[in-house]
């Protein structure tokens, strides 16, 4: 997953894969892998490859990320650059009716099944990318009549989802 971080006027690319248990980081042009852990409501625990170790608390409000780490507090904004092409539709759904990832992450669970009448916006899965929950949401009317994924499975950015027929209203 690609995102831009923003932090006193400066904007940084961040580059987010999973690494098996961890995630490996792009951070501008460096890579580090490193290890989350909630340790609280707010608080978490950061292990990186050195072995070294931090505690840090987070608290967000919509795209804005409070951290403070070693007694300073920093406000960082986080932004997807796809956002706008996502709520565009423009990459949601191919002109064959195939929905794809836009992250990589697990299937938490399938919200539809196969044959079911959709509405566009209704939810078709949850997808759990960065210990998050995301809901993929159906990008057009129509009928899902392929799932290509099930509860548990691990996908990667691209990979088929659904396949949904008809773009009529239903």
């Amino acid at each position: 997953m690609k995102l831009i971080a923003s932090h006193d006027g400066v904007d940084v690319e961040i580059e987010v894969e999973r690494h098996g248990s961890a995630y490996r980081v792009r951070l501008g042009d460096r890579w580090l892998v490193a290890d989350f852990t909630e340790a609280g409501p707010s608080l978490r625990s950061l292990r990186l490859e050195d072995g070294t170790q931090y505690s840090l608390t987070h608290h967000r409000e919509g795209s804005v990320h409070e951290i403070t780490l070693a007694g300073s507090k920093v406000h960082v904004e986080i932004s997807d650059p796809l956002a706008g092409r996502r709520k565009r539709g423009e990459d949601a759904v191919e002109a064959d009716g195939i929905v794809k990832a836009l992250m990589p992450g697990r299937v938490v669970r399938v919200l539809v099944t196969a044959g079911e009448t959709v509405r566009k916006g209704a939810g078709l899965l949850i997808l759990e990318a960065m210990k998050m929950e995301n809901e993929i949401q159906a990008p057009v009317d129509g009928v899902v009549d392929q799932i290509f994924v099930a509860s548990g499975t691990t996908v990667e950015g691209g990979a088929e989802l659904f396949h949904i027929t008809g773009t009529s209203p239903v």
